[in-house]
């Protein structure tokens, strides 16, 4: 194969899409501009189909090996009867312990299941059609892999809209829906989707909105969490942690200048 990646964190489209005689030339971006991978493909369509097979990943992986085909397109062959399935893409890689790849084509990316179906931009799985192109809604602009905590997590992102669009997949194959807790109840109204968000980390924290996000689904507001800490008194614990950490730091700093330059 062409491309080396040992494991598949993110890919990502890179915005431009360049068309030159007749030809587009679509980038994606792995694992945050580790690698990138160009391809070339028709203005309009996608490229005939070959079933010529030039390159393939070494191993079966989770029931597929990847490959690539004469004309430049990538597909999968299935380690149950060792067929190359009809389905071609502008990248692919292997299958995780899921059950899920990371794919892209046309200028969008998404994961795909075992039955080949694609995460559309609504949030379903559905049919992937040999030969079909996708348009932005059959797919994201970067995904990233399912996080590591007990309810794994892969971040979603789109920015070809007005406002940008984060939300969160379950491996369950659904959007992760996010309840509001306001210290006493909990909210009926699910959140799927916000205009900035970070990763899950492992401990199954990200943040979202400005809003703390726990992988259970719960949605926490920074004035309900400080409400809640000096109710059970923890203000006054990382109050005074803090004041123990403020008198070293105090000790080092105490011939600095009362207002130290700014680093240019």
């Amino acid at each position: 194969m062409d491309r080396i990646v040992n494991e598949i964190k993110s890919i990502k489209r890179v915005s431009a899409i360049l068309i030159t005689k007749g030809i587009r030339y679509i980038s994606y971006d792995i694992n945050q501009e580790e690698t990138r991978i160009t391809v070339q493909l028709p203005e309009f369509g996608r490229p005939k189909r070959s079933d010529e097979i030039v390159a393939s990943n070494a191993n079966f992986i989770n029931g597929f090996k990847v490959v690539k085909t004469v004309n430049g397109e990538y597909a999968y062959v299935r380690e149950a009867d060792n067929s190359l399935l009809p389905f071609r893409f502008d990248v692919a890689f292997d299958f995780n312990e899921y059950g899920y790849a990371m794919v892209g084509k046309d200028g969008t990316v998404s994961w795909i299941n075992k039955e080949f179906k694609h995460l559309n931009r609504k949030g379903k799985m559905v049919e992937e059609q040999p030969g079909k192109t996708w348009t932005k809604d059959d797919g994201w602009q970067g995904i990233g892999a399912f996080s590591k905590g007990v309810k794994p997590l892969s971040m979603l992102y789109d920015g070809r809209g007005r406002f940008g669009t984060i939300a969160y997949y379950e491996i369950e194959g659904r959007l992760k829906e996010f309840y509001e807790y306001d210290g006493e109840e909990v909210s009926s109204y699910p959140y799927t989707h916000f205009s900035s968000g970070t990763e899950f980390d492992e401990d199954g924290y990200a943040s979202a909105n400005g809003y703390l996000l726990s992988e259970n689904g719960i949605l926490l507001s920074p004035e309900t969490i400080i409400e809640k800490a000096m109710k059970k008194g923890l203000i006054g614990d990382i109050i005074e942690e803090a004041k123990r950490n403020l008198n070293g730091v105090g000790r080092t700093l105490q011939n600095q200048p009362l207002h130290p330059q700014s680093i240019s």
